[in-house]
């Protein structure tokens, strides 16, 4: 099974709804889970934002474009919080490549995930390193987003 129809299978199967931002991969993360015919249901919003003008302008970034944990963390809760009564947990992809970076990519990418736990607000953030040529890199941080959400939501949500 591939990892697209095992989140929504995930999704689905207790009752969340995703909301996203993403920066490098450019809506990679939401399309491919768009692709599963069962997605239905399970998918609120993808936002993506391509440059450090369109992420620093969107809620939860007071102004800040510098791809960290705490601002991944903040964008993901202030997304929750815009999407309440539609999204129920939502993931963050936030990071950039620089042109010199266009061929072959070693770079760190921030992750968030954020879900209500009772009435709080719950999240977590990791940073990885990756490396490989930009397609291998966007394929790898899709991935690690993806495979996150069970991950978080499993630790720290009831």
């Amino acid at each position: 099974m591939n990892i697209s129809k095992q989140i929504v299978g995930y999704l689905r199967s207790r009752s969340l709804v995703l909301a996203s931002i993403e920066t490098c991969t450019a809506g990679a993360i939401t399309g491919m889970l768009a692709d599963v015919a069962s997605v239905a249901g399970c998918l609120d919003v993808g936002v993506v934002a391509h440059t450090s003008a369109a992420l620093a302008g969107l809620p939860g970034a007071a102004g800040s474009a510098q791809p960290d944990e705490p601002l991944a963390r903040a964008l993901a809760e202030a997304l929750l919080a815009q999407r309440a009564g539609h999204a129920n947990v939502v993931l963050a992809s936030i990071g950039w490549l620089t042109p010199e970076q266009e061929r072959s990519v070693s770079a760190a990418h921030c992750f968030a995930w954020a879900c209500l736990q009772g009435d709080q607000v719950v999240s977590a953030s990791e940073t990885v390193l990756f490396s490989g040529r930009r397609a291998e890199f966007k394929r790898s941080i899709a991935r690690r987003a993806l495979l996150g959400l069970p991950r978080f939501v499993d630790a720290f949500a009831s």
